[in-house]
């Protein structure tokens, strides 16, 4: 408090000007920041681009955060000169501007990075493999850990850490933690499995266990599942790779199949024709696949004769499936019935002991 009072008395007319002048180049920088950054961009892009776009660049905000520090810099270089203070307040006032800055910095960079970001676009193009949207939130993820893990151990190095005694104590540390916490271990080393191998993607309707709907989220450490009755579950991703995953949407055709157990005593015409007639049924649903109909007479016992039904639907959605499933079969018994064929009931022999 004292050493303020100090400054405030010893203020003058050069002074003030000094203050004066620091202020206008914080607030210059502040201003030409944006147009600096938009034309760093331009010349490394090549490509005319509108200001919106432009501004839609990973780069533009650190960039940006760059230059307004770079006028702060500046500033306080021409405020030494008018504000004599003491080595050690100088010395945390420097540490303070740097550590704001390498966050700042390594926070414009993470929010930065995005799906919509052009980057992933041309690297994607590029590589030429397919990358969906798990995967590329996946990548962003561990690119902005990344991000501010570095920004972290700068910071710490700031403060006057060494940093390689903190990083051998961090490996110590996390051996300790790993195994207090082995299934979260296991979850994490899950979801870099379920990154690699891409069992089912944001979207998809799986079914693990006794689990079953639409995936929502990938974590690292979990999934996120949106059941039928749209609850949400969170199902570790230890489980997630190591449980046999059922991925309905993957699905390129979902199958029909039916045994029709007519009476026995049904004449072998009426077979023939209800069997042409649940042909026909089948291929003129135009979500039927042709070639994989089959309506066979199977086999014949005491309990009735069988007709075998089996088609494979183009349909993979399971609700539109079990619309169509339910028109083929309000369809057959309709023909049933036209025909006066009727279902079998099984035969069961009843024996009576005499007493």
């Amino acid at each position: 408090m004292d050493q303020i009072i100090e400054i405030v008395n010893k203020l003058n007319f050069q002074t003030v000007i000094d203050i004066i002048l620091a202020i206008a180049i914080i607030l210059v920088f502040r201003i030409i920041s944006p147009i600096i950054s938009s034309s760093i961009i331009k010349i490394f892009i090549h490509k005319k681009k509108d200001k919106k776009e432009v501004k839609k660049n990973p780069f533009y905000l650190p960039l940006r955060t760059i230059i307004t520090f770079i006028g702060i810099f500046l500033a306080l270089g021409v405020l030494k000169n008018a504000i004599t203070v003491t080595p050690e307040i100088s010395v945390v006032i420097s540490k303070i501007i740097k550590i704001a800055m390498i966050i700042f910095v390594a926070k414009a960079f993470g929010d930065g990075l995005h799906e919509k970001n052009g980057i992933f676009a041309k690297v994607k193009t590029k590589s030429g493999k397919e990358m969906d949207q798990t995967t590329v939130n996946m990548i962003l993820r561990v690119i902005r850990i990344a991000i501010y893990i570095v920004a972290g151990f700068m910071v710490i190095s700031e403060l006057g850490y060494d940093i390689s005694g903190f990083i051998t104590g961090l490996g110590i540390g996390g051996v300790v933690v790993t195994l207090a916490a082995q299934d979260t271990a296991k979850s994490l080393i899950g979801g870099v499995s379920i990154f690699v191998d891409r069992p089912f993607k944001v979207g998809d309707y799986v079914k693990v266990l006794n689990y079953e709907g639409t995936v929502e989220d990938i974590k690292f450490r979990s999934t996120t599942i949106r059941t039928g009755d749209n609850s949400v579950l969170h199902i570790p991703n230890a489980l997630m790779s190591t449980e046999a995953i059922v991925n309905y949407t993957e699905m390129e055709k979902r199958r029909f199949y039916t045994n029709l157990l007519l009476d026995v005593n049904t004449p072998l015409e009426k077979v023939e024709r209800i069997r042409e007639k649940i042909e026909n049924i089948l291929h003129q649903k135009t979500d039927v696949i042709e070639d994989s109909i089959i309506v066979k007479f199977q086999t014949i016992s005491n309990d009735g004769i069988n007709l075998m039904v089996i088609a494979y639907f183009a349909q993979t959605n399971y609700s539109k499936y079990l619309e169509i499933q339910q028109q083929v079969n309000y369809e057959i018994m309709s023909e049933l019935k036209n025909e006066n064929i009727d279902l079998s009931q099984k035969a069961q022999t009843v024996f009576v002991k005499n007493v």
